[in-house]
């Protein structure tokens, strides 16, 4: 997580950020900045389902790893043509699994 996204939190009223459990979420916000819809839909199938937040949290992963897939496995290039997502670092976990996935993939 990047001193700008902090600056912008600050800017827009946050009295307070926990960096440390900030990190274990940034992908799950940015699931939300990319495809709200879906977001939606996968975090009341795990409340319905009555499954854990960090369960919901693992499953943010896969959206963004087949956001990855659509754009030539280029996360980079997904983070920086959103200006919502431009300031954050792509998360080392999410790098890997597209990594691992490209690697794997035969079609997206």
């Amino acid at each position: 997580v990047t001193n700008q996204v902090f600056r912008y939190a600050k800017k827009s009223g946050a009295s307070y950020i926990n960096k440390p459990k900030m990190r274990h979420y940034v992908h799950a916000t940015l699931f939300t900045a990319l495809d709200e819809d879906a977001s939606n839909a996968l975090r009341r199938a795990f409340k319905e389902r009555g499954e854990n937040v960090g369960s919901w949290r693992q499953a943010c992963y896969k959206p963004l790893v087949n956001i990855a897939c659509r754009h030539g496995w280029d996360i980079d290039a997904v983070f920086n043509a959103h200006p919502r997502l431009s300031i954050w670092y792509v998360p080392t976990k999410l790098r890997q699994l597209c990594h691992l996935e490209r690697n794997n993939a035969v079609d997206c």
